[in-house]
C-alpha cells in the first residue's frame, strides 16, 4: 500500500495529464494503445487470459477514480486493454512509485537510471536520416525498457510490468516514436520525434498526425469490434512477426517508414494519397503490435 503522499503523486500526475490535453487528442492516443492491447487479448491462450485478467484487475483497483472512469469510457475493451492507456497519464510519476501503488517491487533493471520518471520509456530517437553524424538516442529508451520488462516478466509477472508491456508494444510500432530528424547540417538539433514538424492539419504536427492514425482514431470505436476488423484485414498468418519480443526489429521497422513519414513537407497539408497509404500503414502496425504482444504474454506465462 502506498503512503498517502505517494498516492497523491499519482493522482496529481494523472489528473494533470487529463486536464492539460484536449479530450479528443487523449482519445486518439488512448484508443490506439487500447486497440493494440485488445488485439493481443483476443489472441491469448485461455489459461494465459485468466492470469492476465487477474493482473489487470489488480492494476485497475490501484488506479485513482478519475483514471478508472477514463478507462471505462472505452466501449468494448477488456480491462487488460484499457490499462494500456495509463502510462501516458503517469509519465511524471517516478517508476518505483507505480509498482509500489500496486503492492509490487520495480525490477532492478528498470530502476538503475538517474532519470526515475517514465517519460523516456515511450520512444527511441533514432536519428534520421541515417547518414547523419548526430546521435539522439537517449537512455533510458523504449528498446531497453521493453527488453527489461519482458525478461523480468517471464519469471516475475507483475501488474505494473504488464501495464507497461502493453503500452510500449504499441509505442514501438508507431514510427514517430522511433525516429527523430536532424534539423541542421551543421549542428545536432532534433525535431523531437516530428513534434517540431508542424503541419496544416488538426493534429498540428507530424508526430500527432501519426498518433491519431491519420485521423482514423479521431472517432470513437467499439474497441472489441475494431480489433476484430483489423485482424480480418491483416490475418496473423499473413504477417511477418519475427522472434518473440524482438523489440530491436520493431523499432527498425518503424524507422524504415521514415522516408514515407517525412515525405509530407513541413507546414503543408498531406495529400489524399499520403492519408490513404498512412492509414493502411497505421492499421498494419496496430495489428502487428497486438499479435506480437500476445506472443510475448503467451510465451512468458509458459515459462514459469
Amino acid at each position: 500500500m502506498w503512503s498517502s503522499m505517494k498516492k497523491i503523486t499519482l493522482v496529481a500526475s494523472a489528473m494533470a495529464a487529463l486536464a492539460l490535453a484536449p479530450t479528443s487528442a487523449l482519445a486518439w492516443n488512448y484508443q490506439g494503445h487500447i486497440t493494440v492491447a485488445e488485439i493481443a487479448y483476443q489472441n491469448l491462450e485461455p489459461a494465459v487470459k485468466v492470469q492476465v485478467d487477474e493482473l489487470a484487475h489488480k492494476a485497475y483497483q490501484s488506479m485513482p477514480h478519475d483514471v478508472q472512469q477514463k478507462m471505462d469510457s472505452f466501449e468494448g475493451a477488456s480491462q487488460f486493454a484499457k490499462m494500456a492507456m495509463v502510462p501516458d497519464l503517469i509519465r511524471k510519476t517516478p517508476a518505483e512509485q507505480v509498482w509500489q501503488q500496486m503492492g509490487e517491487t520495480i525490477p532492478a533493471t528498470l530502476n538503475q537510471w538517474d532519470e526515475k520518471e517514465t517519460g523516456a520509456w515511450h520512444y527511441i530517437n533514432q536519428t534520421y536520416p541515417a547518414s547523419s553524424q548526430c546521435d539522439f538516442v537517449h537512455t533510458p529508451n523504449i528498446k531497453l525498457v521493453a527488453g527489461y520488462l519482458y525478461e523480468d516478466f517471464k519469471h516475475n509477472p507483475q501488474a505494473a510490468s504488464l501495464m507497461f508491456m502493453s503500452h510500449v508494444a504499441g509505442d514501438s510500432h508507431q514510427p514517430m516514436h522511433s525516429i527523430s530528424q536532424s534539423l541542421s547540417a551543421t549542428e545536432c538539433v532534433t525535431d523531437l520525434g516530428a513534434n517540431k514538424h508542424t503541419l496544416d492539419v488538426p493534429q498540428k504536427d507530424l508526430h500527432h498526425l501519426w498518433d491519431s492514425g491519420m485521423g482514423m482514431l479521431d472517432k470513437a470505436h467499439n474497441i472489441h469490434a475494431f480489433a476484430a476488423s483489423l485482424q480480418q484485414d491483416f490475418p496473423k498468418g499473413n504477417m511477418e512477426l519475427g522472434p518473440v519480443a524482438d523489440v530491436d526489429l520493431w523499432v527498425k521497422e518503424s524507422f524504415a517508414l521514415a522516408d514515407f513519414g517525412y515525405s509530407v513537407e513541413k507546414d503543408t497539408a498531406p495529400s489524399e494519397a499520403y492519408y490513404q497509404k498512412g492509414t493502411e500503414l497505421v492499421k498494419q502496425r496496430l495489428t502487428q503490435a497486438g499479435y506480437r504482444l500476445a506472443d510475448e504474454l503467451n510465451t512468458a506465462f509458459g515459462t514459469h
